[in-house]
């Protein structure tokens, strides 16, 4: 069966936040697998195959970032955003330079898929041994107007690889 959405953990502690951003995501081209914690964020990772990580960092339990660091460690090739309310994190730590991305509570639907599909794009190159210059003139040569069409020929793209999930 070919491959029709981005597979996206989605991990925040705040329930309803959690759930807007479920509903929102899921009818433009991500299954969303939503956890509230970091604990069942790594056993999602374990279960599903993640495209993407959008993870909050001040959870009860294990923090974001370790959550990060793990997710990294055991996934170097997945892309994470982290969407956080808080804004005493320091981007520039250590830890933090894994994330591909860093967005702040609350920020539009707009400027997230924005950001998401650009952190889905390097995943695909991640995976995919996919360098910037080539990735741009396949995405160039499609001729895409929008970041769905965007996303469309990226899940196409990254669904028809030969690569192999173990061997990267």
């Amino acid at each position: 069966m070919a491959k029709t959405k981005i597979n996206l953990l989605l991990v925040d502690d705040e329930e309803a936040l959690l759930h807007a951003i479920q509903r929102r995501l899921q009818v433009r081209h991500f299954n969303v697998i939503a956890v509230n914690r970091g604990e069942k964020a790594l056993e999602a990772a374990r279960i599903h195959s993640i495209d993407v990580a959008l993870l909050d960092l001040k959870m009860p339990g294990m923090s974001g970032k370790d959550v990060l660091l793990s997710l990294k460690r055991d996934y170097p090739w997945m892309e994470i955003v982290i969407l956080t309310g808080h804004g005493s994190f320091d981007p520039e730590e250590c830890a933090y330079e894994k994330a591909c991305s860093f967005l702040l509570k609350p920020c539009s639907l707009e400027t997230l898929l924005n950001v998401l599909v650009e952190a889905y794009k390097k995943t695909v190159m991640n995976r995919n041994h996919i360098g910037t210059k080539e990735m741009d003139d396949i995405l160039k040569a499609a001729r895409l107007e929008s970041p769905r069409d965007i996303l469309k020929k990226l899940i196409e793209l990254d669904a028809n690889s030969d690569t192999i999930l173990g061997d990267v």
